[in-house]
């Protein structure tokens, strides 16, 4: 006979009959999903902290690599190719994005994810350094910064996916819309910090190589907490497919899910007619707005107070109705914002829009995360996920080169305009024919579960 479990002790999730909705754990134990439920699990606390952490570093440099791109440009004496030069070093990152996700998505339903995060978050660290000790000795160039970049992204291929399919298996499914939230807040918040903070070493020391620094740095926190977690690994199924089958299979899964088909096809057209907005950020505020990195680190950081809010908002929908239309709401809103913030000329109100910005686009990207979370089940879920990280890492740097090619000619305020009128096109276009995204609702996708009978409520 097992030891009775104290009452602080957090009851882990049922294994005998999963839960395969948020809206049946909803029924199951109405009012219990909020937004810090999450934080009450051990090792989902550890690993929020570590990535709290680690992103702060990683706001940090790419403050510094915008920035430095645009110094580069500088130094070369062509100023008006920054926007070019950006979207190049969104191309070195589109190339693994698109060649990997899918095999990592693969890999990830395969192995220990924990496993498979150590090796990513310790190699980064070490290509951080190396990035570092480029920029301190000024050795760095526009050539070394896109073969970084294609580097990292790679290393990030495989990150993403395992990162995103280990957190079901940190907390109860019922608590999932909070861990999501909490995880978008993890690295919107230090949005808010590490450029603002980005902003006052480069005033002070009127460089960028400490913020390399302490990227590398900040890389300790994640590996730490991994280390120190003890969510169990799936074990091993016999006569599992080929990997090239396990792929196939994730592929025709999705293709043949309409709500999961078409929460990817919303996610890529944000994606990269809207979401590349914030690394071309730099070309902005150089060229549009006539200012300087520390103003680029208030825009960064008003970009963070909006997503940092955004996220919380998401934490806090657990029982939330209608979450289809909220996604095609925060579609349309993030694109109209957008809109608003190319029209802005003075440094205040271009702020205020980038918070609205922020704001939008991370309520998309959480509700839509947690749609293909809670719809997908478990020996899928590296896969779903891998194919959202592909969206992230080869759709939206694509995203970035075509409007910062464009930007160069054309003006980055007008294609950023465009791009954001696109995303008004795809929520009104989706709102009006898509009724798998428009009609998801608290209860389209509930299944039968015992203890959701055992309140009254029958799981249909």
């Amino acid at each position: 006979m097992s030891p009775p479990r104290a009452a602080h002790d957090p009851v882990p999730a049922p294994t005998a009959a999963p839960i395969e909705t948020l809206e049946t754990a909803a029924q199951v134990d109405p009012g219990r999903t909020s937004m810090f439920a999450a934080l009450r699990y051990r090792d989902y606390r550890l690993f929020w902290i570590g990535h709290t952490v680690s992103n702060t570093g990683t706001w940090m440099e790419m403050l510094a690599q915008g920035w430095l791109v645009v110094e580069l440009a500088i130094r070369d004496g062509s100023p008006q190719l920054a926007p070019f030069y950006l979207g190049l070093v969104g191309l070195a990152r589109a190339v693994p994005g698109l060649g990997l996700s899918l095999v990592a998505g693969a890999v990830a339903d395969r192995t220990d994810r924990r496993q498979l995060l150590l090796i990513t978050q310790v190699t980064a660290g070490l290509l951080a350094l190396l990035f570092a000790m480029l920029v301190v000795t000024n050795t760095i160039t526009i050539a070394m910064v896109i073969i970084l970049a294609a580097i990292r992204s790679s290393i990030f291929s495989f990150d993403v996916p395992s990162r995103q399919a280990l957190v079901p298996r940190l907390v109860p499914r019922h608590h999932l819309m909070s861990a999501i939230g909490l995880n978008q807040a993890a690295f919107n918040g230090p949005q808010i910090v590490g450029p603002a903070a980005g902003g006052i070493i480069i005033g002070l020391t009127g460089g960028v190589s400490a913020l390399f620094f302490a990227n590398a740095v900040s890389y300790l926190a994640v590996v730490i907490a991994l280390l120190a977690i003890t969510a169990p690994a799936v074990p091993e199924k016999a006569g599992r497919p080929s990997m090239l089958e396990s792929m196939r299979e994730g592929l025709g899964y999705m293709r043949r899910d309409p709500v999961i088909k078409w929460s990817i096809l919303l996610a890529a057209t944000l994606a990269f007619f809207a979401r590349p907005y914030i690394f071309l950020m730099p070309a902005f505020a150089a060229n549009v707005l006539l200012v300087g990195a520390t103003e680029l680190s208030l825009l960064m950081a008003g970009t963070g107070v909006g997503a940092l809010a955004g996220s919380l908002v998401v934490a806090n929908l657990g029982n939330v109705k209608r979450r289809g239309r909220l996604v095609l709401f925060a579609t349309g809103a993030a694109g109209a914002t957008l809109m608003a913030l190319t029209l802005q000329r003075d440094l205040a109100p271009a702020i205020a829009m980038s918070l609205l910005v922020g704001f939008s686009t991370i309520a998309f990207n959480g509700l839509t995360n947690t749609t293909l979370q809670t719809t997908a089940p478990d020996r899928m879920l590296g896969r779903v996920m891998s194919v959202f990280a592909l969206i992230f890492m080869g759709i939206m740097p694509l995203g970035q080169l075509a409007l910062g090619g464009l930007g160069s000619v054309f003006g980055i305020d007008v294609m950023l305009f465009v791009g954001g009128a696109v995303a008004v096109g795809a929520a009104v276009y989706a709102w009006v024919r898509v009724p798998a995204i428009r009609d998801l609702s608290a209860r389209a996708h509930v299944v039968a579960h015992p203890r959701a009978r055992s309140v009254g409520e029958s799981a249909d």
